[in-house]
């Protein structure tokens, strides 16, 4: 028989998809108020206001080539010293690892509504996701690739305050039992809206893992940004 959802999970499920939220709402007011400066922002031969001399200054930053189809930033490991390809691309595989996410979600959220009594607005929450998490993921991705490789502070500062805010985010969805994020504490929790479902518990197990270990991924950047020395870089390569 199904069984009505225990009021404490519900109330800290909605308690902490606000805060998620909240948090999604500020990485997306970052995105806005800094892309215009970041993503395709010329180069100064001189170097930014924020960045120091000795950065790789040959590297055409307006020929956008990444995401595939969208084209919205440059990204080129070959452009890199060996040193530096080894961190970005643990950025580049954290920003994958949120598309990935929000997709699965998308795509096992509506046979979830399809097939249990799960409500269909969880259809619409999972797809705000989509759009708003991999935008941000992106943004701070190309702040820490972009500002380790110019170098940059100004950008490098963006990534060290946003990758820890997608982070905590990322942690919530391994956790939350609420609306369409399949956290852990949800498969004590996903038979209230149906009997017996491998499919959904399966999936539940599959989501957390992604986004447990994605912020885990996000730690492990800022930290790995925070140590590595741009200027031993540029003098030992250029």
């Amino acid at each position: 028989a199904i069984r009505p959802p225990a009021p404490l999970a519900t109330a800290a499920g909605r308690w902490a998809m606000s805060l998620g939220g909240g948090f999604s709402s500020v990485a997306a007011g970052v995105v806005q108020n800094g892309a215009a400066k970041a993503i395709g922002k010329p180069m100064d031969p001189l170097s930014s206001a924020g960045g120091r001399a000795g950065g790789l200054n040959d590297i055409n930053w307006v020929n956008f080539n990444y995401p595939p189809l969208l084209q919205l930033i440059h990204y080129n490991l070959e452009e890199l010293p060996t040193t530096l390809t080894g961190i970005v691309r643990s950025f580049n595989f954290s920003f994958q690892i949120t598309v990935v996410g929000c997709l699965i979600n998308l795509i096992d959220t509506f046979f979830i509504a399809a097939t249990t009594e799960a409500p269909w607005n969880w259809l619409l929450l999972s797809l705000i996701h989509l759009v708003l998490l991999p935008v941000a993921a992106l943004f701070v991705f190309y702040s820490g690739y972009r500002g380790l490789a110019e170098p940059d502070s100004q950008l490098t500062t963006r990534f060290k305050i946003g990758q820890p805010i997608l982070g905590f985010i990322y942690f919530l969805f391994g956790l939350v039992p609420y609306g369409c994020v399949n956290g852990l504490a949800k498969l004590g929790s996903y038979t209230t809206y149906t009997d017996s479902s491998t499919f959904w518990l399966v999936i539940i197990i599959l989501e957390s893992i992604l986004w447990l270990v994605n912020a885990l991924l996000a730690g492990l950047n800022v930290v790995r940004a925070h140590r590595f020395d741009a200027y031993a870089t540029a003098g030992s390569h250029f």
